[in-house]
């Protein structure tokens, strides 16, 4: 299977997805209804990019994968159907990506983008080459995706049209539950059972790390324990956490210093961080990283200074400069 095409491919999702194939040696062709700074991106790393979509797209394709707002009736899809090439759907499609990998997905209703860019660039500044897939450019690597030579694939799992469900990660996060996308989730009791089948989806013995000072993620406690998952908190307010920020400084212009204390060891470690993103929010996200960073059996003081160096994510509270002594961020807010 050497050559794979991919519908939409100037979305969030599936040009992270051709990067990592072309990366990976693949030769990658896609299609899209216009140009956009993602097609162009995909197509000067080497895939073959149509505007708008025709049967004869697909012509040498062995594989074809659909973006979630790509409908089957698609002509391309349909063509692909009639030749007898599978069509896989993004979610699928992710899931056959982390075969023969050590899978981390980042799952909540915010700050995944940002917990995975943290990842991303700790699992790089510590050696590691991890392949990623992040909702955002990661901005100490300037790109949203690369496929490594190493065991970790770290990836962001999308709740929307439930893709996350796709996934079978041997490692996750969840940030937070809130509910959101009422066109696919109508009430808060079907975002929360999603979430409850996403963790579910994790391998056997898993390792699942959940923001304790988030109702909804703790809320999830009892289907990890059913699962036998090995299952650690993260907090800077519930003191039973096994990974916990304590002694929060701001810096001014900049995010917060803090100790991080790592109950999860015995006897408990700690280590010092002094982000440059805003918010304690994301002191909650490198928490998270650090977590992540302890299960692996990677060094945390030198994970600490890889989050002390991380620079954020694209359009998430991005800071683009100062005119006029206004400060501009970029951010993504929905």
């Amino acid at each position: 299977m050497d050559h794979i095409h991919l519908i939409g491919i100037g979305g969030t999702g599936l040009s992270a997805i051709a990067r990592v194939l072309l990366e990976s040696g693949y030769t990658v062709s896609g299609s899209d209804m216009q140009d956009s700074p993602l097609a162009q991106a995909v197509r000067d790393a080497g895939a073959q990019v149509f505007i708008g979509h025709a049967p004869e797209n697909i012509a040498g394709a062995d594989l074809v994968v659909r973006s979630s707002a790509i409908p089957e009736r698609n002509p391309e899809v349909q063509a692909a159907l009639q030749a007898g090439i599978p069509v896989f759907k993004r979610a699928d499609f992710l899931s056959r990506l982390l075969q023969n990998h050590q899978g981390i997905a980042v799952a909540g209703t915010h700050g995944k983008t940002t917990t995975t860019a943290m990842l991303a660039w700790m699992l790089t500044a510590l050696g590691q080459d991890p392949s990623f897939i992040v909702g955002g450019v990661v901005n100490n690597l300037e790109t949203n995706a690369r496929a490594g030579t190493g065991e970790i694939f770290a990836i962001e799992a999308d709740e929307y049209d439930r893709t996350f469900l796709g996934l079978q990660p041997q490692m996750a996060i969840i940030t937070n539950v809130e509910h959101d996308h009422p066109d696919i989730y109508p009430s808060p009791e079907e975002f929360r059972d999603a979430f409850r089948d996403f963790v579910r989806r994790l391998t056997p013995e898993g390792i699942l790390l959940l923001c304790a000072d988030d109702p909804g993620a703790l809320d999830l406690m009892p289907v990890a324990r059913q699962q036998n998952l090995r299952t650690f908190t993260y907090a800077i307010q519930a003191a039973a956490a096994e990974y916990r920020a304590e002694n929060l400084r701001p810096i001014p212009g900049k995010g917060y210093a803090f100790d991080a204390v790592i109950h999860a060891r015995k006897p408990a470690a700690r280590c010092s961080c002094s982000l440059q993103v805003p918010g304690r929010h994301n002191v909650l996200n490198a928490l998270a990283a650090l977590g992540i960073a302890d299960q692996l059996n990677l060094p945390l003081d030198a994970a600490a200074q890889a989050l002390s160096e991380f620079r954020g994510a694209g359009r998430r509270f991005d800071l683009l400069g100062e005119a006029g002594g206004v400060t501009v961020i970029d951010d993504y807010g929905h």
